[in-house]
């Protein structure tokens, strides 16, 4: 199997079994008894905060919860920034964090956990994301083949901006699949990135759909090309795939989820997956998040998503080995 397709792979692998024996609910009645907090490891209108606000928006429009759940925005590193500041909490019942491939990947290639400890309390995987690559409306580039002739006629000249490790393998395995050569640039966040895209100083963008819809909307970007398995939907619905462009092993794949602290309780744990089971099941989330943000419908329980993210976390940690990216955990 090409390497470029491995997140698919192992969500394929896990979807055959996401709704047998789900999780149970808490047995303690009187949880929760105060707020939660709910870390967005990211900026305003990013993906993880887009996630993190459609949760909050359906669990409070349909009660399932009798305190609220506050989102935090924390924007930095690729996630680093806000990993390091939800492991630091003390009291692990009460707080959530969203994550995704990329954030699975960073505790393995920064010191930002420490080797030995564990990252996290997995909860309930969500939805799986795809990548796009993106240029400003006014660029000269209507076509990947127009990217690609530019690029073999003078390597290195056009720029790609990257926010995090899964971008940058992203990049990585475009440029390998068609022998192109980026300058790359990496941002702390999506925002910094089309803030450069738009104002010209980078050519290109790696890009999830859901931070480029409202741009796409307003005429201001264009998407050559999207590492999905088969074409996206709406919007996206002209956008061919690399692979229909002969690049079969440009295909990544993100999942996003939801973990609780290293030290957060079973009972906790069990009641926040039955709870995001609910939110899952919803016509909001399926309209207002998974649709609108053309996202995959994949739920996983605690307990599958704890045994996805085994087999998950190791490929990417193999991935990332072999495109020179350092592992220190």
């Amino acid at each position: 199997m090409k390497k470029g397709i491995f997140v698919v792979s192992m969500v394929l692998c896990v979807l055959t079994n996401v709704f047998a024996n789900g999780a149970q609910e808490a047995s303690s009645a009187s949880y929760p008894s105060g707020a939660v907090e709910l870390v967005a490891l990211g900026s305003a209108g990013g993906g993880s905060d887009v996630l993190a606000r459609n949760i909050t928006d359906v669990i409070t429009t349909k009660d399932l919860c009798p305190q609220p759940v506050n989102v935090v925005n924390k924007a930095g590193g690729g996630g680093a920034v806000g990993i390091a500041y939800f492991s630091a909490k003390q009291d692990a019942d009460y707080n959530l964090m969203t994550i995704n491939s990329t954030h699975c990947l960073l505790v393995h290639t920064t010191d930002v956990i420490k080797a030995g400890k564990k990252a996290w309390t997995p909860i309930s995987c969500v939805a799986t994301d795809e990548q796009t690559i993106v240029t400003r409306t006014e660029s000269p580039y209507k076509t990947w083949a127009d990217v690609e002739k530019a690029m073999k006629a003078k390597p290195g000249s056009m720029t790609v901006g990257c926010c995090d490790d899964m971008d940058a393998m992203t990049l990585n395995i475009l440029e390998k699949e068609t022998g192109v050569q980026f300058n790359h640039t990496a941002y702390f966040a999506s925002s910094e990135i089309f803030t450069a895209l738009l104002g010209g100083h980078i050519d290109f963008a790696i890009a999830n759909p859901a931070e480029i819809v409202g741009l796409l909307e307003g005429g201001r970007v264009r998407v050559l090309g999207t590492f999905s398995p088969s074409r996206l939907s709406g919007l996206f619905s002209e956008v061919p795939t690399f692979t229909e462009m002969g690049y079969e092993a440009c295909q990544v794949q993100m999942i996003r989820g939801i973990v609780g602290p290293a030290n957060m309780s079973r009972d906790v744990q069990l009641y926040w997956s039955n709870i995001l089971k609910q939110v899952s099941e919803t016509e909001e989330w399926k309209n207002n998040y998974l649709n609108k943000n053309y996202l995959g419908a994949t739920y996983m329980d605690c307990d599958q998503f704890t045994t996805f993210l085994e087999s998950h976390e190791a490929n990417l940690v193999e991935f990332a080995k072999s495109n020179g990216i350092k592992v220190v955990r």
